[in-house]
């Protein structure tokens, strides 16, 4: 794993960047940062409490804390983001996260690759985003665009950003490969129904246990749907 890699590795086929520079400063102010640690002093774990005071918030839990392999330095953040209840508030979360740290976040986004559909039964959603208005025409590379451009929204001045949408056959498989280029990963908590479910329900916990870094599985006080009309 490389840490310091803010771009996340290279991109994979099918996938798309776009850089997400808000603006010339740095990073947004954040209430909860008490003072910069000690250099060599464990940064995760205290940016993670911190970040748990977010009012969207209900829970943020720390997982796998011991794969950190600078547990001083967090330089890069891997943003799961999809349409569930959960997906405002873990941009909250990574958002304190990264300006508590001086990291990079990366706003992240699968949608189905060709194999993916072809294996989807006829009544299953493959897509895990929010479909558009003609149904009938599913462009779930544009539906995606539009999430990643309601997380970047809600990310008000924080600059150190950049998005990318790419194509799997499952979201798991897409954060669990890429999380080796990152410090830190945060998802959404498991949601249920059909909606959602390739980002988020089981592959939360598919993430937790392969990951190869620590992640931060975030549950909402109430609905947090990014807004990706």
């Amino acid at each position: 794993m490389d840490g310091s890699d803010v771009d996340g590795g290279s991109p994979r086929e099918g996938g798309t960047r776009n850089g997400g520079a808000r603006g010339e400063s740095g990073g947004a102010t954040t209430a909860g940062r008490a003072g910069s640690p000690a250099v060599g002093d464990p940064v995760v774990r205290p940016a993670v409490d911190d970040a748990s005071e977010v009012p969207a918030a209900a829970d943020v839990s720390l997982n796998g804390a011991d794969r950190a392999e600078r547990p001083d330095r967090v330089s890069s953040v891997l943003v799961a983001v999809g349409p569930g209840p959960h997906s405002g508030a873990t941009v909250d979360v990574a958002r304190e996260i990264a300006a508590a740290t001086d990291a990079w976040l990366e706003l992240f986004h699968v949608v189905p690759s060709d194999a993916a559909l072809a294996d989807a039964a006829p009544d299953d959603d493959a897509s895990g985003t929010v479909a558009p208005a003609d149904a009938a025409d599913t462009d779930y590379a544009a539906a995606g665009e539009r999430l990643l451009g309601a997380a970047e929204d809600r990310l008000g001045e924080f600059d150190r950003a950049d998005r990318w949408l790419v194509e799997d056959r499952t979201a798991a498989g897409a954060i669990v490969e890429q999380s080796a280029y990152y410090d830190l990963v945060v998802v959404g908590a498991p949601t249920t129904g059909t909606v959602g479910r390739f980002v988020f329900g089981s592959t939360t916990d598919t993430v937790i246990g392969d990951a190869e870094v620590p992640v931060v599985v975030v549950e909402a006080d109430g609905s947090t749907a990014l807004d990706a009309a």
